[in-house]
Order: C-alpha cells, then sequence, then structure tokens
C-alpha cells in the first residue's frame, strides 16, 4: 500500500512539474489538454457587440472549449438583449451553453427579480429539457447535466437562488437544497468524475446547515456563485485547506471594472483541472499569474499556479 500511495504521489508531482516546465503559452496548454471549458456570468443581455463578450466568445472557441456553464444575469430587462439571438442562431451557444436561472432572469420573464423560478424560459431558446445528457427539474429552473470528453464525466448541477428576495429561505429554499443533496448522492465519484455545482447568488454555501455544507465540500470538486461581479476565491470552511472543493466568483462580462470569466483545462494522469481567471481587459488569453491561476486533482489537493514564476 505504501508502494502504491508513492508511486501515486510521485507521478503527480512529475505530471505537474512536467506541465509546469515545459508550458510556454496558454496555446499549449490547450494541445496538452484532454478537454477545456468555461464558465461566464452577468453579462446582462450583452452578444458580442460588446467588447467584452467579443473576447470572451473568441477566446471560448480559440481554446476549443467543449461546452460553456453559465452563472444567470443573462439578460436584462427593458433594453435590448442579442445574447438571446446568440443562444437562439449561434450552433455553439445553442448547443453547449448550460445558463443559469437567476434575478435578472425572473425579472425578464416574470414580474421583478424575485419572481422565483419566472426565468425558466431561458432554458427553452436552448431546447435543454430536450437534450439527452439533461434532466430538467418540475421547477423547470433547475438541472442536472453530464457531458463525458474522453472518459472524464462533469457532472453539472444548477440551482436556482436569486439575489431576491432577502430571504434566503425563500430565495433558496428547502426543495433545492433537497435537490442537491439528493442529486449529490446519486453520482458514483470515482478519479474520472468531476462534479461542478452553480448557483447564481454569491458565497452560497454559508447558507446550508453544516451537515450539507461538510457533504458537498467533501464532493463536489468545483463550487460557483456570482452576482457581485468580482472575481474572487471563495474559502467555506473554518480554516484554509488543500483538498475538497474549490470555489470561486465567476467575476462578470461587461459588468465589472475587473471583467472576465473563468476557463478550466482538465488533463489526464491524473485528472485535473487547471483553472485560470482570464480577463478581457487583456489583449490576448494568457497563462495567468498568483490568485488567477489554481490547480485541483480530482479527488486530491489543490494546488495555487503561477505561471510567472516557471
Amino acid at each position: 500500500m505504501f508502494l502504491k500511495n508513492f508511486k501515486m504521489l510521485w507521478l503527480i508531482f512529475f505530471s505537474t512539474l512536467s506541465l509546469l516546465s515545459a508550458q510556454i503559452s496558454i496555446k499549449e496548454l490547450d494541445r496538452k489538454a484532454s478537454f477545456s471549458f468555461s464558465i461566464m456570468s452577468d453579462n446582462k443581455g450583452y452578444s458580442v457587440e460588446n467588447p467584452e463578450m467579443f473576447k470572451c466568445d473568441k477566446w471560448i472557441r480559440d481554446a476549443g472549449d467543449r461546452f460553456i456553464l453559465g452563472l444567470g444575469d443573462h439578460v436584462k430587462d427593458n433594453r435590448p438583449n442579442p445574447f438571446l439571438d446568440l443562444l437562439k442562431n449561434d450552433s455553439l451557444w445553442h448547443n453547449h451553453f448550460y445558463p443559469n436561472v437567476a434575478d435578472g432572469e425572473n425579472e425578464f420573464w416574470g414580474k421583478d427579480q424575485a419572481d422565483w423560478g419566472a426565468g425558466a424560459p431561458i432554458l427553452d431558446y436552448l431546447n435543454l429539457s430536450n437534450r439527452k445528457n439533461v434532466k430538467v427539474r418540475e421547477n423547470k429552473c433547475e438541472y442536472y447535466a453530464l457531458e463525458e470528453h474522453n472518459g472524464i464525466k462533469v457532472h453539472i448541477i444548477q440551482l436556482h437562488y436569486s439575489d431576491s428576495p432577502d430571504d434566503p429561505l425563500f430565495a433558496f429554499n428547502e426543495s433545492s437544497r433537497k435537490y442537491l443533496m439528493r442529486t449529490l448522492e446519486s453520482i458514483n465519484k470515482t478519479d474520472n468524475d468531476i462534479i461542478v455545482v452553480l448557483a447564481h447568488t454569491g458565497p452560497w454555501v454559508n447558507q446550508l446547515s453544516k451537515e450539507r455544507k461538510t457533504k458537498l465540500l467533501s464532493k463536489a470538486d468545483l463550487i460557483l456563485g456570482a452576482t457581485t461581479h468580482k472575481y474572487k476565491r471563495y474559502y467555506f470552511s473554518d480554516k484554509e485547506v488543500d483538498t475538497g472543493a474549490i470555489s470561486f466568483n465567476t467575476g462578470a462580462v461587461g459588468n465589472s471594472g475587473d471583467n472576465g470569466f473563468l476557463q478550466i483545462h482538465v488533463l489526464k494522469n491524473p485528472t485535473r483541472m487547471v483553472i485560470q481567471y482570464q480577463r478581457t481587459k487583456n489583449d490576448s488569453r494568457e497563462l495567468q499569474k498568483k490568485k488567477f491561476a489554481y490547480e485541483k486533482i480530482i479527488n486530491g489537493k489543490i494546488r495555487k499556479i503561477d505561471w510567472s514564476s516557471f
């Protein structure tokens, strides 16, 4: 057993060292990755006519991302929303985008931001309920999706937690919390299973009971929130730990002082994610520095990356 564990640790160290020491460009990381995907939010209806969204769209395509996860506020009431045309007419976004229903969607299709679940029609723009890899809940605004590439499964759990009303017991109700736990428990987690859980309202994990939070942080790999329009890493444990789920606020595209989105490269041997916040204020997509790049080994450790030091 000791020899097996030692070999695994050495493999992890050697694989990471080889990747970093040989890495000279973002394109090289694209090539080495088994596949990649991105996560964006809070574009408020903007599409590629917006310079920040233009870069987001272009860089997603440049990397060859297999799919895109959304964190909500993809539309804005009382103004044009060309993003909806992109969702209907562009094959990448129409077939490979997984949006979150948030307060912006509720306000756009319903009475106001607190109109719980009223934003569900955004899923219809993508015919999401007809995708064979998606199971939409009976409430029509929460769902589970499965993306599988090169033998690695990405389990996507989209939850509805709007900014409004202020009472989290209503905005993030017990039914949604039970759905999260049931879905987590239904996943047979291996080293080739990546679990991603998304809800719009910032550090939403803090609304869970201690028992549920512990289960989530121990089984999920990537936990995401949005709404503040600022990228940051969240810590939901009493102290900083280097195992379990890694958590982020996804920032915003077109509505932030530091516009950007998360891009995830998935690598094998061992299965791991390289997570980077791509800032669209830059002229081009690039390897990121300290605090904007991390490595998460599936069922293993989290490590900070600073590409500028290699």
